[in-house]
């Protein structure tokens, strides 16, 4: 699987869709609403709780998995071009 880390591990939108993916999934798996956790102590014991269950642990790294593989590639790993960035790609200019 080749994946240029230093890469995705730079760019806030691998990170924004990592968070969104672990978190919805993490709050429709355990039934509590976003309003039901109200300090740092109740979100870190979900957290626990959801790794400690095999059923959530496998789901969550499912959906994980999936927004880390890119589908513009065969295979999951990325392409030659990405492989050899140093930095994520700027937006397009028009």
């Amino acid at each position: 699987m080749k994946i240029n880390w230093s890469v995705r591990l730079k760019n806030p939108q691998f990170w924004i869709a990592i968070g969104i993916v672990f978190f919805a999934n993490l709050f429709a798996m355990s039934g509590i609403t976003f309003e039901e956790v109200t300090s740092w102590g109740k979100l870190g014991s979900l957290i626990f709780d959801a790794l400690k269950n095999p059923y959530t642990f496998i789901n969550l790294g499912a959906f994980v998995y999936v927004a880390v593989i890119d589908f513009t590639t065969k295979g999951i790993g990325d392409s030659d071009l990405v492989m050899s960035r140093l930095q994520a790609k700027s937006s397009p200019k028009k």
